[in-house]
């Protein structure tokens, strides 16, 4: 019997362990990379219900998840079997010492041209979030991106002994991170993009209007009628509007960007040339949304209830949005791929190209719906997805689950915790990541409108945009110009070298989310007026305190400027590393802004040239 009851006991412990064992990625022989095939091609899809051509990526919107363990070599094959010349970046991911696989076509590279391949090749040395996309005209808004997630290598210090110090509430966190969801987030229109662009340039308005928010491809068209509207309706939408009404897709409408163009003083728009569907005519679908199913098992008694981590992708072509678990608190454990302190909260606003990584923990068994809700003033949208939580054993609760945001986004009740993306987030761990106390230099750049509100610009210039198809056509960092400063390019000659880049937005400006490629960088502050300190040191000491921040500051890749006021600028103030040697973007990540030109070249250590491999510099069409 003692014998039996041992067995019985080894075999319990055996189940036990299986239950709780953390998955991983399997590491890869000595030396072999970690290797994906990217097919892209152009077909018919329908993520909201409603048909139209659009890029699919191995058949699939949006593409395979890249899953990637920290230190691994990384060989992505991309084939282009779709009609237009593309790139594929991997934004967030810094490229040290492999420029030439940053995805920008007359940057980095020469585009891959339909019927062509090519191939990028990197090392993973940061953990963390990102995703994927194209940086080609504006086809993220046709569904060419798809998510990346990179398992911390074993030994990275994590920053959930903050939230508990159990050990088998953190075996069970450890477990969540490692089968962490990805949850790509976009705004989506029925209109491809070469198209919108098209018309956009012509009547010289930038079209603001969308047709569904998606979760990972899926979605619904919703639509709201006039009553609906009204309590939804922000301070900032009734002054654009004036005297008229929100479209049927709850959009302001074509009219009144015409009377803001004409209010600004740039070129007349011409509304003649947009068709009635682009603002209106909404048209509501009830295709099956994105459900995420989260089991606890039987035999998993580690804790009470079901940990589980999401991470939330900006991959918006225009909107933010507010995003909220119904119910269910979340913690907000990292950013851009960067740990923080955790943070509570009951709702973040996501902007487009950021990533926000938040733990949660489920004790009922239910449906549980996370909203989405854009919070800019040109329209009112939002979409949802569920989270399916379950338990073995045990009957889900049918009531449906409790909202903490409306479909504007805002608060339900007063004691909602909306996660603070300034001040709220803090690196972990503590005095780790942290800015040089110097800078080398510190350079101003100044954002706006062009010649009309569908022109977006730096430095009172439209960057031109190279013909990247062209055969002839020699990729920037093939040909980097040493000691260059103009209005399009900054050249930081000293690989060694620490920079502020004050960015000023003209008067009239909406948020703009601007990234930056290569190194990620330090968010110092940001304020309401002009920046009219020659430094950031400078700055800080007449500045009520906390404006600045030189102890602790979050590191980025992605964030937004403040709106400015119609009658004044305002300013966001950055520090970053030039040591990773390149040739790199920096503009609004705002799909239709950087397609109009807001944007601009970083030649970072580039003076003595930049070694580019023969099979990038001599790249010719490989065939697919």
């Amino acid at each position: 019997m003692l014998f039996a009851g041992s067995l019985g006991h080894r075999a319990l412990n055996l189940v036990l362990m299986f239950c709780h064992l953390v998955s991983s990625l399997p590491t890869l022989h000595h030396g072999q990379p970690r290797r994906y095939e990217l097919v892209l091609t152009w077909e018919l899809g329908s993520p909201d219900g409603y048909q139209r051509e659009m890029f699919k990526i191995n058949g699939q919107f949006p593409g395979p998840l890249l899953e990637i363990n920290q230190g691994e070599e990384v060989e992505i094959f991309v084939s282009n079997k779709s009609p237009y010349n593309t790139t594929v970046h991997y934004h967030g991911i810094e490229m040290l010492g492999t420029p030439w696989a940053d995805g920008v076509p007359g940057i980095t590279q020469i585009a891959i041209q339909p019927g062509c391949a090519f191939t990028y090749r990197w090392t993973a040395t940061q953990h963390g979030t990102y995703f994927y996309h194209s940086h080609s005209d504006s086809q993220v808004n046709d569904g060419l991106y798809g998510p990346i997630v990179i398992h911390a290598a074993p030994g990275t210090a994590k920053p959930y002994g903050l939230l508990t110090k159990d050990p088998r509430a953190l075996q069970a966190i450890s477990k969540a991170e490692a089968e962490r969801v990805p949850l790509l987030i976009g705004d989506w229109r029925h209109l491809t993009s070469s198209k919108e662009w098209a018309i956009s340039k012509a009547s010289h308005i930038e079209h603001l209007c969308f047709d569904s928010i998606i979760v990972n491809g899926k979605g619904n068209v919703n639509c709201l009628t006039p009553e609906q509207q009204a309590p939804l309706t922000t301070p900032g939408q009734l002054g654009l509007l004036g005297n008229l009404t929100l479209t049927s897709k709850s959009c302001v409408p074509p009219e009144a960007l015409a009377a803001l163009s004409d209010a600004i003083g740039t070129v007349d728009a011409d509304i003649s040339v947009i068709p009635p569907d682009l603002f209106g005519e909404c048209t509501p679908t009830t295709t099956a949304g994105e459900v995420v199913t989260v089991t606890k098992k039987k035999c998993d008694t580690l804790t009470e209830g079901k940990w589980a981590v999401f991470d939330l992708v900006g991959a918006f072509s225009l909107h933010t949005a507010m995003i909220s678990l119904d119910e269910v608190r979340m913690y907000v454990v990292a950013i851009d791929g960067n740990y923080i302190a955790p943070v509570p909260a009951d709702a973040v606003l996501l902007v487009n190209g950021q990533r926000y990584t938040v733990l949660a923990h489920f004790v009922t068994p239910k449906a549980y719906k996370l909203r989405i809700s854009s919070v800019i003033d040109p329209q009112i949208m939002y979409g949802h997805a569920t989270i399916d939580y379950k338990v073995e054993g045990q009957e889900q609760s049918p009531s449906p689950s409790v909202p903490f945001i409306n479909e504007r986004g805002m608060n339900l009740t007063a004691d909602i915790i909306v996660f603070d993306g300034m001040r709220n987030a803090i690196p972990f761990p503590a005095g780790k990541n942290v800015p040089s106390a110097s800078v080398d230099a510190t350079y101003k750049v100044t954002m706006g409108f062009g010649a009309s509100i569908s022109e977006f610009i730096f430095n009172g210039t439209a960057r031109p945009e190279p013909d990247p198809g062209a055969p002839n056509h020699v990729p920037l960092l093939f040909d980097p110009q040493p000691g260059l400063q103009d209005n399009h390019t900054i050249t930081v000659a000293s690989s060694s070298s620490w920079v502020d880049y004050i960015i000023q937005v003209t008067p009239g400006q909406p948020p703009h989310p601007i990234h930056v490629h290569g190194r990620h960088f330090y968010v110092l502050g940001a304020g309401q007026g002009a920046f009219t300190w020659d430094t950031v040191d400078a700055a800080a000491k007449e500045l009520p305190p906390g404006t600045i921040n030189l102890v602790n500051p979050q590191l980025r890749d992605t964030f937004v400027t403040p709106a400015s006021s119609l009658t004044a600028p305002a300013w966001l103030a950055l520090r970053r590393a030039s040591d990773n040697e390149g040739v790199w973007m920096i503009h609004c990540h705002i799909q239709s802004h950087l397609q109009g030109g807001m944007s601009m070249i970083i030649q970072d250590g580039t003076d003595g040239g930049i070694e580019v491999p023969k099979e990038y510099r001599e790249y010719q069409c490989q065939a697919h």
